[in-house]
Order: C-alpha cells, then structure tokens, then sequence
C-alpha cells in the first residue's frame, strides 16, 4: 500500500481514538455533576479558561472540570486540568507507553527497586510463573508457603487500578476462612500476574487515621530536565472497616502543605458527600502532622530518577512503624487529585502543556515511522 495512504490512514485513526477517549472523560464528569450542586461560571471565566488553554495548548477545552472542582472546593483556577486532555494526550506525551507494561507490573518491583523499602514479597505469580521474592518456584511451592499465613494481603499485580482486587486474608492449613476456599482455589481465581504480601505495619499516626488500611500520601512528581518537582502531595485514608484507602471504596483525600507536612483543611470524598473535618475514627485532619513527610518527598525524588521513561508519576507512599517511607506502587496515569488539592500542575501548567503539546504521543509512536531510523 502507498506510504502516504498510510500515514494518512493512521492519522486518521489516531484522530479518532483520541476524540473517542475525549468523549468517555466528558460524559464522565457530567455523570459527577449530577451528584452534587453546581456553582456557575461566569461568562469572563469561561471564556478565560479557554483563551488559556488556547494560548497553552493550542485549542480551547470543555470547561466542566473547572466548574466541577470549583464546586466541590470553592476555589476557581484556569489551570484546572480536564481528564479529557489529561488522559487522551498529556499523560501519553509525557510518559512512554512503550515501556510501559514492564514497568509497572509489581511482579518486576523486586528487579527495579531491590534496594528501596517495601511491602515483603511472600510469592508472586509473573505471566503464570511463580516465584518468591527472588527465585522461581514451582506452583505447589507457592501454595505450602501460603498455607498457613496470619495476615497477607493479594492483589493484582498488572494493569490494576483503584485498589480492585486487593484482598486481606489469613490461611490455615491451607485453608482461608474469609473467602471459604482453599489457597489453590485462590491462585485459580486470580489466573495470573498477582502478588501476595506481608501485610505493613504502619506509623502509629498513619495507624490513627484509619487502622483497618494502609493509609498512603500519594505525590504526584515531575521530571524537568534533571530536577525532580513534586507537584502536590495528598494523604489518601481508609474508610472504617475498609482494607484499602482508594475513593473507589470509599476513601477520602486531603491536601497535604509540602512546607510543613500538616494537612490542609478537611478531606473530600465522593461527590455526593459533604467535606469531612474528621475521619471516621474521629481525628481532626486540618493542621495534622503526617509523620517523615520530609523524608518521603526525598524518597520520591530519588525513586523518580529511576524511570527515565516517564517524566509524570504518581506514587504511593506510606511511613512504617520505623518511621521510614514504605514504596506501595507507582502509577504512570495517576488521577489527578485537584478536588483536594486544586489545579495539578501548578506553576509548572505552562510547561507541562508545552511539553504534551509538542512531544509525540505515544500510544501512536510504536505504529509510526517517525521515530525509527532510517536504513540504506
């Protein structure tokens, strides 16, 4: 078929997906609307927001977000990022695809950061292959290892999100009350490309928040030439009797100041809840000191110089009993947290923009030509 035809196909096709994923974010958003009172924009803000992201980006936006997170948390900016752009082409821009799926499997974590503190590995299964936290290990090795475990935490360890499938559980004799099956049973359920993990003790102040979760600072870093920014941090807490801290299961956010390490104001959780001054089990947030908050933004900094490939990161971070900071995951596509904290980005918008505006997208790169050196 002739070249151009191809990259005019291509094109096309890119063209499509990316509107098409526009669309999913927009009818998203307004589902969020409809759960909760809207303020108004004014005329002069919504033409604002879009000569900013015209001049920034080089085209208008829908400005739903902006309206949407200045309801939730009273507080207007133009540097509100739409999930629109954010998921379609930001993240695509700034972070390689490519290199992803590696990456990013948990399973992997023992290679790319064997040095850095986290959770204990009891075994993991990689592609179907099991493993401890070191060798490879036959199926029935995995199962005996796992058959009589006070507290262990499975989960996903490929393409998960939002904390589906992270499960607490004891066994005995091989044998796990809670879910009333076998161990065997359980490695069945979950198929393949899972992890199962000492369960953390965390720092007594974390503890407090909520004790039944490991409760977590999500900070969400940006590589600018070789300089590591964090661009916000929030504290991510468990909802009473709840074994993970993510929105989708309840959990509440709260802005977390990057000067003091104390919590800002009160926390946010769905749209159809009102602003929570205290966690369930009744701890003031507004002014709360998260423990080693220094320490866990230096943690960040030096985990991020470690993925070249990936200039926005989110991270999940929790303080051990030890006080030291704990590597839960890192996420290439992190939510963005702007109902708690405000506008993502930040000082760093204008750049960041550039940046997503002029780099290829790389969900598309891998099909193109563009990037691949010419031969003859």
């Amino acid at each position: 078929m002739n070249s151009k035809i191809i990259n005019l196909y291509q094109g096309s096709k890119n063209k499509l997906t990316l509107a098409l994923l526009e669309k999913f974010f927009e009818r998203k958003i307004k589902q969020s609307m409809k759960l909760c009172p809207m303020k108004p924009l004014t005329k002069g803000q919504q033409s604002d927001i879009k000569s900013y992201f015209k001049k920034n980006f080089g085209r208008e936006v829908p400005t739903y977000w902006h309206q949407y997170m200045y309801s939730r948390n009273g507080f207007y900016s133009e540097k509100y990022i739409p999930a629109s752009i954010y998921y379609s082409s930001i993240i695509w821009s700034l972070n390689n695809y490519q290199f992803s799926i590696p990456y990013v499997d948990k399973g992997f974590y023992d290679t790319l950061f064997p040095d850095v503190n986290r959770p204990y590995t009891l075994i993991k299964n990689v592609n179907g292959f099991y493993y401890d936290d070191k060798n490879a290990i036959t199926k029935e090795e995995a199962i005996n290892r796992c058959a009589n475990l006070k507290e262990a935490i499975i989960k996903p360890s490929l393409l998960s999100c939002w904390g589906f499938g992270v499960q607490l559980f004891h066994a005995e004799n091989g044998f796990i009350p809670e879910m009333n099956m076998s161990v065997s049973d359980l490695f069945l359920y979950y198929k393949k490309s899972f992890i199962i993990q000492s369960k953390l003790g965390q720092h007594q102040d974390l503890s407090k928040l909520n004790p039944t979760s490991v409760n977590t600072i999500r900070v969400l870093s940006y590589r600018s030439d070789n300089e590591v920014i964090i661009l916000y941090a929030v504290i991510r807490i468990g909802r009473k009797g709840k074994v993970v801290d993510n929105e989708t299961a309840g959990g509440i956010k709260a802005d977390i100041d990057l000067l003091t390490g104390r919590i800002k104001g009160p926390a946010f959780g769905s749209p159809t809840e009102k602003n929570m001054p205290k966690t369930d089990t009744g701890v003031d947030l507004d002014n709360y000191l998260v423990p080693s908050f220094p320490q866990v933004l230096d943690f960040v900094k030096d985990l991020h110089f470690r993925l070249p490939y990936f200039r926005l990161i989110g991270w999940d971070i929790s303080v051990d009993t030890n006080g030291k900071p704990v590597m839960i995951e890192w996420n290439r596509a992190a939510d963005l947290s702007q109902v708690a904290h405000g506008p993502a980005f930040g000082d760093y918008t204008e750049e960041i923009l550039a940046k997503a505006l002029h780099e290829g997208n790389s969900r598309f790169n891998i099909l193109s030509g563009r990037n691949r050196p010419s031969i003859g």
